[in-house]
């Protein structure tokens, strides 16, 4: 529990833009919506479900005894002390939860102001967050970076000069949770820790085996036995001991994974299995979280004889498509079964050995495959990728690396997106 949470207003960007634009086209609405709670170590989230925009002006009456609700308006000229104003006007019960945001105001339309009334009590809104191109975030208490010190601006003025400081001040701020600490999954832990995150989570139960040497990025001999998550998380350390990395050998479902998922900003996927990827999935529309699944595979054509080498990297928005509507899941009904079980329960059916599900694996396409996944990260926050996206790769004999890629939006009747 938090004596004085800081609010966070979470809204989705297909929420935030339809609902603006119809704001500062007419003035005189205000949007209404409904909010849930996502309560973590770092703020008191709420998340947007619903923003419909109405020229009847709403108070906590006509809205049911216990709702969390949450008002957005437009004021024009009008200044940040409004702000009581409108709450006395909106009227909600003590028993309600009311998130209100004024936006568009000031000699330039860039001010903003907010606050969460809760036990009849208003505090301030600390933060508007919109999920979508730009990770855009306004703030009260910008985040702040140790740019003087000297050898910390050495360290990071290549990539902050390749991405721009904008960017790249995002991505030293972006907590993620990695689910998967295998062959490309220590890919991604290390190219997301050379960019210069500002946490990382390692989810994943397994020991390393002798077989995990050969593509396994930071893990060496000796570390045969070892956890996962742990030795990955030792080389890790090592190599930048000012990010906070920490070791979860649980799998995906377990609570604790649960827990950090809701302080992060990306989860991310680096599994063999539907099971863990359906959890990840499910976290991240409950918790309106940016999806990154990665998969990579080495495969047999019985026909040619050949051997195939592709890459699926899927950059998945909340709402606007997820793993079930986007080809990501091998056998949806098996995952959800696996997921709805109880602990003890046995598999619906016998797990496939690896080789008569693929050829093996290459650390050259594991690594292709990963950055494709964290470039498509690093366009969404600069605010050049619109969409969820899914990227397909093949490197062809004679011919090499072909790329396949396009937007992609949810399916209709898709559980998770709709």
């Amino acid at each position: 529990m938090y004596d004085r949470p800081e609010y966070e207003l979470v809204v989705p960007r297909s929420l935030w833009e339809s609902s603006l634009r119809d704001l500062l086209l007419h003035p005189e609405r205000v949007a209404i919506g409904r909010c849930r709670r996502n309560r973590h170590e770092q703020a008191d989230e709420l998340l947007v479900e619903s923003l419909e925009t109405t020229d009847r002006f709403p108070t906590g009456a006509a809205r049911p005894p216990l709702d969390d609700w949450v008002v957005l308006a437009v004021p024009g000229d009008k200044t940040a002390e409004e702000l009581r104003g409108w709450i006395t006007r909106l009227r909600p019960r003590k028993t309600q939860l009311l998130a209100v945001g004024l936006v568009g105001f000031g000699p330039d339309g860039a001010d903003w102001n907010g606050g969460v009334v809760e036990n009849g009590q208003l505090r301030p809104l600390a933060a508007i967050r919109v999920v979508g191109p730009g990770m855009l975030r306004a703030s009260r208490t910008p985040q702040s970076l140790p740019t003087n010190a000297a050898d910390w601006q050495t360290r990071w003025s290549r990539t902050c000069g390749a991405l721009g400081a904008e960017v790249w001040s995002k991505v030293a701020a972006s907590r993620v949770l990695l689910i998967g600490a295998g062959r490309n999954g220590s890919a991604m832990a290390f190219q997301l820790v050379a960019l210069g995150i500002g946490a990382l989570w390692l989810v994943d139960p397994d020991r390393l085996g002798a077989e995990n040497l050969d593509a396994g990025y930071g893990v060496v001999e000796r570390d045969i036995g070892r956890l996962k998550t742990e030795a990955l998380q030792t080389s890790l350390h090592a190599f930048r001991s000012d990010c906070l990395i920490t070791s979860l050998p649980y799998p995906a479902t377990h609570p604790a994974v649960a827990a950090k998922a809701a302080g992060a900003d990306l989860i991310v996927t680096c599994v063999d299995h539907d099971t863990p990827r359906l959890a990840a999935a499910r976290l991240a529309r409950r918790l309106l979280k940016v999806h990154l699944d990665v998969g990579t595979g080495v495969s047999q054509d019985d026909d040619s004889e050949q051997r195939l080498v592709a890459g699926d990297v899927r950059l998945l928005l909340p709402r606007m498509g997820c793993v079930c509507c986007v080809g990501g899941l091998r056998n949806e009904a098996e995952a959800r079964y696996e997921l709805a079980a109880p602990p003890s329960a046995l598999p619906r059916r016998a797990p496939t050995p690896w080789h008569q599900q693929r050829a093996g694996s290459l650390i050259t396409v594991n690594a292709m495959t990963v950055a494709t996944g964290v470039h498509l990260w690093l366009d969404l926050l600069g605010g050049q990728l619109r969409t969820s996206h899914w990227t397909r790769l093949h490197w062809q004999p004679r011919q090499g690396l072909q790329s396949d890629g396009a937007p992609v939006g949810p399916a209709i009747g898709c559980p998770l997106c709709t």
